[in-house]
């Protein structure tokens, strides 16, 4: 059977947390174990988390000694739940969600053959919107205009709104959202986890980047779906600020154009070398 480990990533809103656990374990999934990583959060997270999971032999929670920021924090709980539990399958997913289908991790993992690195599913935003996969212009052109705007606002400057974007449809590519990914043993061959230069945002291209370096595919499955109740840890943490978020987005964003250089450079030695 496929050995499958979950990692949770805790900053301030642990009452989230505890209801996304609870819901997995209220799903009957043999789940190998479950990591929890407190991201140093500043009030009682860790302990009141600790105290409520101290009976379970497979939920461990731990407490980062500063705050990593999404990838290096899951990357944390990564190593654990591998390193621990054995897991060969890691699904990586935000606290603020809740698992609704009983049969959630059973339809991911049919799903996974040889070859793919990432399987998704869709998002319930509310009762109304699906969010599916996200659409995304991988251009190198496109991508230096955008960090050109976030480096804009982030100096005040209005100059940003007059600027005005080139899209073309060729470069315009679906990739999975960040709040819930499988991470599968083909993924673990190349990788020990997330690319952990970010703090917030911007880890989606990145990972189909890193995906796309092995050649290995992203997997979407339509027909499941978890509810997110989206930014409940940044809204305790600075209120969705469109100002901080700009600023850590468009610090995400040179890697996002570092790792498309890179794809660039790998494709032209590899026609090279043909």
């Amino acid at each position: 059977m496929q050995k499958l480990g979950i990692v949770i990533l805790n900053y301030l809103n642990y009452k989230d947390t505890i209801e996304c656990v609870n819901s997995i374990l209220n799903m009957g999934y043999p789940v190998e174990g479950i990591v929890i990583v407190d991201n140093h959060s500043e009030n009682d997270s860790f302990k009141i988390l600790k105290n409520e999971y101290r009976k379970y032999d497979n939920i461990i929670v731990v407490k980062a000694n500063k705050n990593y920021g999404f990838a290096k924090g899951n990357n944390i709980g990564i190593r654990i739940v591998r390193q621990t539990f054995h897991a060969d399958f890691v699904f990586v997913v935000n606290n603020d969600t809740v698992f609704v289908n009983k049969d959630y991790f059973e339809k991911l993992l049919s799903c996974y053959s040889p070859g793919i690195g990432v399987i998704g599913s869709a998002i319930c935003l509310n009762e109304n919107q699906i969010q599916q996969e996200i659409r995304f212009d991988i251009s190198l052109k496109a991508n230096l205009y955008m960090w050109v705007i976030y480096y804009l606002k982030r100096r005040k400057k209005d100059v940003w709104r007059f600027l005005v974007p080139t899209v073309k449809k060729g470069n315009i590519i679906n990739i999975l959202n960040g709040c819930a990914l499988l991470l599968t043993p083909d993924f673990f061959q190349f990788y020990t986890g997330f690319y952990d230069k970010t703090f917030l945002y911007e880890e989606e291209p990145i990972l189909y980047l890193m995906c796309k370096k092995h050649s290995l595919q992203q997997k979407y499955v339509k027909d499941t779906f978890i509810y997110h109740k989206e930014d409940q840890s940044s809204e305790m943490s600075f209120q969705n600020n469109p100002d901080v978020i700009n600023s850590y987005t468009g610090k995400s964003h040179k890697y996002v154009i570092w790792w498309i250089l890179k794809d660039k450079l790998y494709e032209r030695l590899k026609w090279r070398s043909n």
